[in-house]
């Protein structure tokens, strides 16, 4: 029986170069691709889980008076400077029990999101402060879960790629051994017809 004679030829640096770089470019993009989709998708959740979240908050109630209340305020400053202190001091009580609230919730839930006092002036601000928080919750979760998982498995499979890049094992293997890991995440690695002919291969690098 006659003995296989191929000459197993080890990654030349100018080759390494090339895949180093080729899998860096190529994962990033698709990371990329794959967060901006995330974030629409995070947006759309996020504006669907409002109305629950904002209900759990229990402030419908204490963000109906401060509205009633600004406008009872607005308006009645342009007419009567004398009553400004008490129409402004039950609009601070229930900005203040408002803000408490939420310094309340914050503890528990740690948000990102900065809560000032002086957010809370404008009933027409306090959606958007709201919105803020609840986004930012709905992303935590997001990606905490399954499709989250998503990301950790990109980066695994890129550690895989860049092991077997390191791994001393032959361009044609390597290459190969890379491809089918890109794919099991949904890469196509687009590889050039001879690219294992070394002066092709050279080709392709300039």
């Amino acid at each position: 029986m006659a003995r296989d004679k191929t000459i197993m030829r080890p990654i030349r640096n100018v080759e390494y170069d090339h895949w180093n770089y080729t899998i860096d470019e190529t994962y990033d993009s698709r990371k990329s691709s794959l967060k901006t989709e995330m974030i629409d998708e995070i947006d759309n959740i996020a504006e669907d889980n409002y109305p629950s979240f904002k209900e759990k908050l229990k402030l419908d109630g204490v963000m109906k008076s401060i509205t009633e209340k600004y406008k009872d305020y607005t308006d009645f400053v342009r007419n009567k400077r004398a009553m400004e202190d008490k129409k402004k001091n039950d609009l601070d009580k229930e900005i203040e029990k408002m803000y408490d609230i939420l310094l309340k919730y914050n503890k528990v839930r740690k948000w990102n999101t900065s809560i000032e006092k002086s957010m809370l002036n404008d009933p027409g601000e306090h959606d958007l402060l709201l919105k803020k928080i609840c986004r930012e919750e709905t992303e935590k979760a997001y990606y905490a879960g399954p499709k989250g998982r998503a990301l950790q498995l990109l980066d695994i499979s890129k550690k895989k790629s860049k092991h077997v890049l390191n791994s001393g094992l032959p361009l044609d293997i390597a290459v190969k051994s890379i491809s089918m890991e890109m794919a099991s995440q949904k890469i196509n690695l687009d590889l050039p017809k001879d690219m294992f002919n070394p002066s092709i291969a050279l080709e392709h690098k300039k």
